[in-house]
């Protein structure tokens, strides 16, 4: 049923206009007699389309203007922000009455007397064309609205080119290269560049480097305003490989910070290690309840579906199997989007493939939001990490991001996957059909000591040290057979396991964390902010794995 309001001026025909309309059981339509009249119906209600007469009898007392038509009508609509279609009533010699609709400059020419039927279900027609047209221009404008603000949460900048000038860019390569949106469009691709050797240098690597999604790359360095050199990865899908200036689509990875830091730490190298792998990142956004909204490219072509196949589907049967707690996982990314910009960045969870194939995901999750402030959406970007090394055995690598936990401290990396990997077998299959909740504390034997007690006998005391070491294929089932005692695994950083059954002393009480974090996270929180520790947490009641360096949470993995 659509809704009409008629703006005539009482006269015969178009009163057998407006019964006409009424009495087609498609339409609700509302009268007004004058433009005054039409201008208070629209303050309390909106309309999907609007008759009115061109010309109207004078009416006093309309403040906001000496004499008002259809036209000058129609500017005070749009105004006032109200898009509403409008359809105007002419008068035409001979009693007739033309209606015109605007958008399209249509007209429909209605005698004064005869046979109406004809004219008047072409009227009916055209006030169907009015809505469905306003209402695919609404469409077409939310759709708009979503490619905008994925553009706007990617941290890679895009830009555009067309015969060799740059046709459309966003925020963020503008930000970038130091200029303003519409400062950057109408430049030249080739004055990006320090040189035209170096953008013929660019070009022949985009052409030689192209892979079998018809992606290139080349690293370059482009010239901002003011004349600085900025490093980038650039990415892009041209529209004729032999000649880059004819146009396509590039994307560009700031890589500043890494070729500034060659020499640094292993931790700094891990950071941009994750940078680069976001020119090729799943996007999936959501509703709070798991229904996709969007599926980006690279993540059909990942899980191997269709467009059809995923929108307007729940996360959980597509890209989550329904044996896993999915449904605890998406009420507590909701809590996590909330958690402040200082906590862990990345979600690590387990997914499927179409063909039921397992993969290990790491997420970033950023929460949308509507003009109240409310989480709306998820808008979620993830790299497949997924350890395929080991012939037969699905784990998470952590060659990606390990870096970031056991940079500056004793611990070996062997000894940190040896532990980790024991965590994910005890979260995903517990102890005897039962969920198992644990703690490891890794490095930094003589403060974690100093800084905690024995609660039981430790199982491990007086045994010789090549019977306590945790690398030891060997000595994995009695490990998972201890994590069901009380307290933590205290291991030093070169992998023996020093005592099981330690209780934290730390004063945890300043410790601040995300919702559904227990005793354990505090406690392990607490001691990784006084010692060089490494701390991981296998949760009873989530299942999940968090892992703690320096008081906070630098990982968590749902399982």
């Amino acid at each position: 049923m659509f809704s009409v309001l008629f703006v005539d001026d009482s006269s015969d025909l178009l009163i057998r206009i407006r019964t006409f309309l009424e009495k087609s059981g498609e339409m609700r339509v509302d009268s007004a007699h004058s433009l005054k009249q039409a201008t208070e119906k629209l303050k309390n209600r909106n309309y999907d389309v609007i008759l009115s007469c061109d010309q109207m009898p004078d009416v006093n007392g309309i403040e906001f203007v000496a004499e008002m038509n259809g036209t000058e009508f129609i500017k005070y609509l749009r105004s006032s922000g109200n898009a509403t279609p409008v359809i105007l009533l002419s008068r035409k010699p001979n009693g007739r009455v033309a209606f015109g609709e605007v958008a399209i400059a249509g007209e429909i020419t209605v005698p004064e007397t005869g046979d109406l039927r004809p004219q008047l279900a072409e009227i009916v027609t055209l006030i169907k064309q009015s809505i469905l047209r306003k209402k695919a221009e609404r469409e077409t404008k939310a759709q708009n609205d979503q490619l905008a603000a994925i553009l706007a949460a990617t941290p890679l900048g895009i830009f555009q080119v067309q015969n060799t000038i740059i046709q459309w860019v966003n925020n963020r390569i503008a930000s970038l290269l130091g200029y303003d949106e519409a400062n950057l469009i109408g430049k030249g691709l080739a004055t990006l560049f320090p040189s035209a050797e170096e953008y013929g240098q660019f070009c022949r690597e985009i052409q030689r480097r192209q892979d079998t999604r018809g992606f290139s790359e080349a690293e370059c360095s482009l010239v901002k305003k003011d004349k600085t050199l900025q490093p980038c990865l650039v990415q892009a899908q041209v529209l004729d490989l032999r000649d880059i200036a004819k146009g396509g689509t590039f994307i560009v990875t700031d890589v500043a910070e890494k070729k500034a830091m060659a020499e640094s730490l292993r931790k700094s190298e891990a950071k941009y290690r994750d940078l680069l792998t976001n020119t090729q990142s799943i996007i999936i956004r959501m509703d709070l309840r798991g229904t996709i909204t969007f599926f980006n490219t690279y993540a059909l072509t990942f899980f191997d579906y269709a467009s059809d196949d995923v929108i307007g589907k729940n996360v959980v049967g597509t890209i989550v199997s329904q044996n896993i707690r999915s449904g605890h996982d998406l009420s507590m990314m909701a809590d996590d989007l909330g958690f402040n910009a200082e906590g862990y960045a990345v979600n690590i969870s387990e997914n499927i493939r179409r063909n039921g194939d397992r993969v290990w995901i790491a997420w970033i999750n950023k929460a949308i939001r509507d003009e109240k402030g409310h989480i709306v959406e998820i808008l979620c970007i993830g790299n497949d990490i997924t350890d395929r090394k080991r012939d037969g055995v699905v784990r998470i690598s952590t060659d990606t991001w390990k870096d970031l936990v056991v940079t500056d401290t004793d611990v070996a990396d062997s000894v940190f996957d040896a532990v980790f990997h024991i965590c994910t077998e005890i979260s995903i299959e517990g102890r005897e059909g039962k969920a198992v909740g644990t703690t490891f504390l890794i490095g930094d034997i003589k403060h974690v000591l100093e800084k905690s007690r024995q609660i039981i006998l430790n199982p491990f005391e007086g045994h010789p040290p090549e019977s306590r070491i945790i690398t030891n294929p060997d000595l994995k089932e009695n490990i998972k057979a201890l994590a069901q005692l009380d307290g933590a695994f205290v291991i030093t950083g070169d992998g023996f396991v020093e005592s099981v059954g330690r209780y934290i002393t730390v004063d945890s009480s300043n410790v601040t964390l995300p919702p559904g974090m227990g005793t354990r996270h505090n406690s392990v929180a607490a001691i990784t902010s006084v010692t060089k520790a490494v701390g991981i947490v296998v949760s009873q009641s989530g299942g999940g794995i968090t892992v703690f360096r320096d008081g906070r949470i630098v990982k968590k993995i749902t399982l």
